[in-house]
């Protein structure tokens, strides 16, 4: 499968690109985004580095293109692991429909991270076969973890905020009471040196 062939109008003749989606499609291409990913080490990392969700994706350039991208990164998955028993063309298809379908609102930093932390062992050992189970496993796994660090993130803002408001608002008190505190005072003059 070449990546020339996810561009090409014969995926999908409903719709033709423009030349800005034409280049935006091409830099989720391996050569343009696998150093970009390579970098990225955390979903921590994950979350802040993430690009269109699939869906915005699929809207953009049509479901086979998209579809067609996240084949890409699957063959890339089969032929680098080099099992006795690896996903088939079927499996493959079956999979990026099932990562579209499920897990529309993850990107391709998220999709492109599973995979290659899936390589690297991260989700276990493969006992040389790989299959459509195993590959979703990966995704529900990666999914729960990217929400439960989504919460930490948004806990931690959430934190930081109300300590900051906290401060202003007990740094204003404190202005207000010396104001308080002067203003009695400016009027408990007048009123002793009227008499």
């Amino acid at each position: 499968m070449g990546t020339k062939n996810l561009s090409s109008t014969t995926l999908d003749n409903k719709k033709a690109l423009t030349p800005d989606q034409e280049k935006a499609l091409e830099a989720y291409f391996p050569q343009a985004f696998l150093p970009k990913i390579q970098k990225i080490k955390t979903v921590e990392q994950a979350l802040k580095n993430g690009t269109s969700s699939l869906a915005k994706i699929s809207k953009n350039v049509g479901e086979k293109r998209s579809l067609a991208l996240i084949k890409i990164y699957l063959v890339r998955l089969n032929e680098l692991l080099n099992l006795k028993k690896s996903l088939s063309e079927t499996a493959i298809d079956e999979l990026a429909q099932m990562i579209l379908t499920d897990y529309y609102h993850l990107n391709m930093v998220d999709i492109v991270f599973v995979l290659n932390q899936a390589i690297k062992g991260k989700y276990g050992e493969f006992y040389e076969n790989l299959g459509v189970p195993k590959v979703m496993g990966w995704f529900e796994n990666y999914f729960e973890e990217r929400c439960n660090e989504a919460e930490r993130q948004s806990n931690q803002e959430r934190s930081q905020y109300n300590s900051s408001f906290g401060s202003e608002r007990s740094s204003g008190q404190k202005s207000y009471k010396e104001y308080l505190h002067g203003y009695n005072l400016e009027k408990y003059k007048e009123k002793n040196t009227r008499k």
